[in-house]
């Protein structure tokens, strides 16, 4: 078929999908209270983690019609249910949508206590697990004039590129590499980021069995034993 030929009848299609940005609906923090992302307009300020209330300088929006059947399973949004990251309320995250976590895991094991992580390593922590995406979904990215993290869903943090931040172009942000962009958090790689929820599940596990065996840790740990 020639490169700007028209499609053959016999080749379905491929819909586009989308895997980071805000879903409709998604609650953000702004000075005046939670607004739904899609109410957001140029010149709106969000509050963020680092810079106090910033102003929105752009909106980067997409309309994704793929449905269940056609988004691959690998890449369906990740459920956080209320309380899983500080969220007041349930929250639904495209799989690549960068979060901040911070915790004395990550500084153990990446020399820093912050760590922008893609939503999808979260999935089996705290009850969070990919869920199939809508007939339809509608994605909103709010751009700042730099890079920031902002409050989602009632606590949680997800990060906002800044109009200048590395590798960002529209809505296929690439969180900037530890040391560049105004705020420099670690950006671990989907790997990285998976051994570091392993071991936030690990001691998670760890406080609960202390919890239900208060007569000592060693007895604990030994519930746990296979």
């Amino acid at each position: 078929m020639p490169r700007n030929g028209p499609a053959r009848p016999d080749v379905p299609e491929q819909p586009a999908f989308v895997t980071e940005g805000l879903l409709h609906g998604t609650l953000v923090a702004t000075p005046g209270g939670w607004r739904p992302v899609e109410g957001l307009a140029p010149g709106d300020l969000l509050l963020t983690f680092d810079g106090g209330p910033r102003a929105v300088v752009a909106l980067q929006s997409a309309v994704v019609e793929a449905g269940p059947r056609h988004w691959p399973a690998a890449r369906w949004p990740l459920q956080v249910p209320a309380g899983a990251m500080g969220n007041r309320w349930p929250l639904r995250l495209l799989p690549d949508q960068a979060v901040l976590l911070e915790c004395d895991l990550a500084d153990e094991l990446f020399g820093d206590p912050f760590a922008l992580i893609p939503a999808a390593a979260l999935a089996g922590w705290r009850g969070m697990a990919p869920v199939p995406p809508r007939a339809v979904e509608a994605v909103v990215t709010p751009v700042l004039d730099c890079d920031e993290a902002i409050y989602a869903g009632g606590g949680a943090l997800v990060w906002c590129p800044g109009e200048a931040a590395p590798g960002w172009s529209g809505l296929a942000l690439v969180p900037p590499p530890r040391g560049e962009g105004r705020v420099g958090y670690a950006a671990l790689s989907l790997a990285s980021a998976r051994q570091l929820v392993a071991c936030l599940i690990a001691e998670d596990l760890g406080a609960a069995l202390l919890r239900a065996a208060p007569w000592g840790g060693q007895a604990a740990l030994r519930l746990a034993e296979p």
